[in-house]
C-alpha cells in the first residue's frame, strides 16, 4: 500500500470503527480516530475534552463565521479548521485510515483518498449497541442510535456542501451486516484497485 488515503464514514453502531482499524492493521498502515483530536489539541493548545464537546455542537452557518470579521470563529468551527489541518497533514505523510470528522470531504480533491461509507440495518446494530447497554429497553436504544446519527449528519452537512451518507459521494457503500471480516476484503481488494488505476 503505498499511497491509497482511506477515510471511513459510519453509522452510529454499524461497526465502521472496527472495521477500520482491522482494515488498518492488515494492509499495516496507520489508523487515525481518536488520535486527531489529541493531535488537533497539541497544535491548537484546546484540551482534547473540549474539542470532543465542540465535535457535538455546530453553529449557524460555517460561511458565516469565517466571513464574519467582528467576533472570534465560535469554537466548534475552530476546531473543524484543525481537525481539517492535522487530517491533510497526516494524508501528506503516506497511506492511512482515518475514521470520521468529515475525511471524506476534507481530502476530496486527492486524487489518492478512496472515500468509504459504512452502514447497517438497525436490528444489526441493535445487536452491536447491546454489547455496550445490554439492560437497556430496545426503544431506549433506538432513541440513542437515531440521535447520534442525527447528529453525525448534522455535523456533517453543516460542515461540508454534500449530504451525509449519500452514496454518490463515496467510492464504496458497504452494509456492515454482510460481515466484518467480508467488508474489510472488499475494502482491501478495493484498495488495491484503486491504486492500481491507469494515471494515478
Amino acid at each position: 500500500m503505498s499511497k491509497c488515503i482511506i477515510t471511513i464514514s459510519r453509522e452510529f453502531c454499524s461497526g465502521g470503527r472496527d472495521i477500520a482499524k482491522k482494515l488498518a492493521d492488515q494492509l499495516g498502515i496507520p489508523y487515525y480516530d481518536k488520535e486527531i483530536i489529541t493531535m488537533a489539541a497539541k497544535q491548537s493548545g484546546l484540551s482534547e475534552e473540549a474539542i470532543r464537546q465542540s465535535e457535538k455542537r455546530r453553529t449557524g452557518s460555517l460561511l458565516y463565521s469565517l466571513y464574519s470579521m467582528s467576533q472570534e470563529l465560535p469554537l466548534g468551527d475552530q476546531v473543524y479548521l484543525i481537525q481539517s489541518k492535522v487530517i491533510r497533514e497526516l494524508a501528506e505523510t503516506g497511506p492511512c485510515v482515518i475514521v470520521g470528522r468529515c475525511g471524506d470531504y476534507v481530502l476530496r480533491d486527492d486524487p489518492n483518498c478512496l472515500r468509504v461509507f459504512i452502514h447497517a440495518p438497525l436490528a444489526y446494530r441493535m445487536n452491536y449497541i447491546r454489547a455496550y447497554a445490554a439492560d437497556e429497553r430496545d426503544s431506549v436504544l433506538e432513541n440513542i442510535i437515531a440521535k447520534e446519527d442525527r447528529n453525525r449528519a448534522g455535523y456533517y452537512n453543516y460542515y461540508t456542501q454534500n449530504r451525509w451518507g449519500d452514496a454518490s459521494n463515496f467510492h464504496v457503500s458497504l452494509d456492515a451486516s454482510i460481515g466484518e471480516d467480508v467488508c474489510v476484503e472488499i475494502l482491501k481488494a478495493a484498495a488495491r484497485a484503486f491504486e492500481e488505476r491507469e494515471g494515478i
